[in-house]
């Protein structure tokens, strides 16, 4: 079955290493995709662009996006681990050279538990589970966004489609943390009322393989009505999160085994802030122009 949903982490360079990294790390992993940049617009010709993994059933896009974003604690991967043998392994692969943020100790309510910054910047929560590794990723709120998860989760799951899988609750009945899936993935929401000194980062972003090009212009308008535009199909939503436009066919377009044709289509996205996915093929087709 074909991943219809993905996390984004910019990187400033070091991509292949950066892949070896989590690679060796996580349960049935593998490497899917590599891109370079096919034009000067936003990298050197021939570097990595992207690296595509599937790390313990969930993919993970690394994008050479250059220094102008941090990853922050805002998004983090509850890694569940289904041993004790492979809960002090991925830890202690997270945490060396990184930051610990909560020792992998036992704690009253969570289990066995950590919380790392890895050596890149990335944020993983690591737990003792009961099943098979798998990678949930956690959105917190925080801040101004105290008090907004409940209302995040109906909105996404009303652009997106999905459902509510569990709620844990605090005082006064204030939800605490929640777990929901967006088109059958599952994620997980953090309602946190202490201040914290950072927010969400462009370094962290979700992505969907859209439909078609009506699937796109729903969920673009819904998420940007409140939010912001960005280029290349880029979605800042009311809370600040961040979301990819992704599509199947966008994919093959401008990875075409055919040069102009690619530069042609990485061309014509890189003009635009919401996918006109016709627009893109035109110029995909149009052998008039020469690079």
């Amino acid at each position: 079955m074909e991943q219809q949903f993905g996390c984004c982490l910019w990187f400033d360079g070091q991509l292949p290493e950066a892949a070896e990294f989590y690679l060796s790390i996580f349960e049935d992993s593998h490497k899917k995709n590599e891109t370079y940049f096919m034009t000067d617009d936003h990298g050197k010709i021939g570097d990595h662009l992207t690296i595509t993994l599937e790390l313990a059933g969930c993919e993970f896009l690394l994008l050479n996006g250059g220094d102008l974003f941090k990853p922050t604690p805002s998004i983090s991967y509850v890694v569940n681990c289904e041993n004790e043998e492979q809960l002090h392994y991925v830890w202690e692969r997270l945490n060396q050279q990184g930051e610990t943020l909560m020792p992998l100790t036992d704690y009253p309510e969570l289990g066995k538990y950590g919380w790392t910054n890895d050596r890149y910047g990335f944020s993983w929560q690591v737990r003792l589970g009961d099943s098979l590794q798998t990678i949930v990723p956690c959105i917190m709120f925080a801040n101004e966004n105290f008090g907004l998860a409940q209302a995040a989760i109906d909105e996404w799951i009303n652009v997106f489609g999905g459902k509510q899988t569990f709620v844990i609750k605090g005082k006064e009945e204030r939800l605490r943390a929640s777990g929901f899936q967006l088109r059958g993935h599952d994620l997980i929401i953090m309602d946190s009322p202490e201040k914290h000194a950072f927010s969400f980062s462009m370094a962290n972003s979700f992505y969907f393989y859209f439909k078609d090009q009506a699937d796109i212009d729903q969920v673009w308008g819904a998420l940007t009505d409140a939010g912001k535009e960005w280029p290349c199909g880029w979605m800042e939503d009311r809370y600040g999160v961040y979301w990819q436009t992704m599509n199947r066919q966008l994919l093959d377009w401008t990875n075409d085994p055919d040069v102009a044709k690619a530069k042609r289509a990485t061309k014509e996205l890189y003009k635009m802030k919401r996918i006109d996915l016709a627009q893109i093929k035109r110029a995909h087709d149009n052998n008039s122009d020469s690079f």
